[in-house]
């Protein structure tokens, strides 16, 4: 593998095609924010493209580098502020390929600077809510390889700043270098609820293993429940499937934790007493007769649920 200069340490062509890879799956998502407010300026998507050809084999050129460059100049051209870092987030990506084998924190912006200003453009689309920014880095890390946490070890950490990108950028350094925190286990004396659209019956098992009814649908690591009778009705609404949604008493055959896409997010201290576990639970009984939340409010949940995906968010993934 051919190493990328004398410096620091080594850092292959392959491994920078990595980070290249990394960058642009961190800012595309964002890019729709520019595009919205910048239909006929292409600069943004070019430098995604740029920096695509790099990752997928082709040799680092004077493209990517240019494309970068264009891409901060559409940047400091748009009048809006979110695509203002939607634009930054391209050409940050672009200019991953220039990431130097030099163990300086300034460098780490080639590998993170797309994520933290794609996590500044979502939050400020959406209001400037600093929720969606911790969905958004959260996105970044989980895509994060193998090689590319491999390359991010031997820089030192993300240099601090004042600045919201910086925090951000802070943020998503350590999502990617510190061991998550432990879950609290709960003690929690129910009774428990389950919202979906499954027709099931008492003495059932619900296991995780089997593809999600939120989010992208991809295979769950965890079943969720509630202990408030408001939240399953809710969640009973909002899961994917056909026929009327369902509430369930369950009963936890294990341990519980809190549910981090909640509590971590927006409701520390997890008032909703929403929690998750790797455990099954058993049906007891069909709640019947539960209030259906009312539809604007599930509409509006849907609509944002879908301005979130859009933006490669997917607040309820497990």
């Amino acid at each position: 593998m051919m190493q990328e200069r004398t410096g620091d340490f080594e850092l292959t062509m392959d491994e920078l095609r990595a980070v290249a890879a990394y960058a642009v799956a961190c800012a595309k998502p964002a890019l729709v924010i520019f595009e919205k407010a910048n239909p006929d300026d292409r600069r943004p998507a070019a430098a995604l493209d740029a920096a695509l050809v790099f990752a997928e084999g082709a040799p680092r050129s004077r493209l990517q580098r240019t494309a970068a460059t264009d891409a901060h100049r559409a940047a400091k051209e748009t009048p809006s502020e979110p695509a203002r870092h939607a634009a930054s987030a391209a050409g940050d990506a672009a200019a991953a390929a220039y990431l130097h084998p030099l163990a300086r924190a300034t460098q780490v912006r080639h590998i993170l600077g797309a994520g933290a200003h794609a996590a500044r453009a979502a939050e400020l689309a959406r209001g400037d809510d600093p929720v969606v920014a911790e969905y958004v880095v959260t996105a970044a890390a989980k895509r994060a390889t193998p090689v590319v946490l491999d390359v991010l070890s031997r820089y030192p950490r993300a240099p601090k700043g004042r600045s919201r990108v910086a925090v951000l950028m802070e943020r998503l350094d350590s999502l990617l270098r510190d061991p998550p925190p432990t879950p609290r286990v709960v003690d929690d004396p129910g009774p428990f609820f389950h919202g979906t659209k499954a027709d099931l019956r008492p003495g059932d098992l619900l296991t995780p293993g089997w593809h999600s009814n939120y989010g992208s649908g991809r295979q769950a690591n965890h079943i969720y429940l509630t202990a408030t009778r408001e939240g399953a009705p809710l969640a009973a609404e909002l899961a994917r499937g056909e026929g009327p949604g369902r509430v369930y008493r369950v009963e936890p055959l294990g341990t519980i934790e809190d549910d981090p896409n909640v509590t971590d997010k927006r409701f520390p201290g997890n008032p909703t007493r929403s929690y998750r576990t790797t455990e099954p639970l058993r049906v007891i009984e069909e709640i019947t007769g539960w209030e259906r939340p009312p539809a604007e409010r599930i509409r509006h949940m849907r609509e944002r649920m879908a301005e979130l995906a859009e933006l490669g968010i997917e607040a309820m993934d497990d």
